[in-house]
């Protein structure tokens, strides 16, 4: 009974770090994605530059 617990803790614990890890990979492709997106309409505007 009690080596159930600690396998259903580690389990646990293996699945948080798992879902960490991949969303840690999806936050880092964000940044790209959103310049891709922006390069993307600025063609989409006839390739002008914005303004600042």
């Amino acid at each position: 009974m009690e080596s159930q617990i600690v396998l259903g803790i580690l389990s646990a614990a293996s699945i948080a770090s798992v879902f960490v890890y991949v969303l840690k990979g999806l936050l880092d492709q964000i940044p790209d994605l959103i310049r891709s997106w922006r390069r993307v309409v600025r063609e989409a505007r006839g390739g002008r530059q914005p303004r600042r």
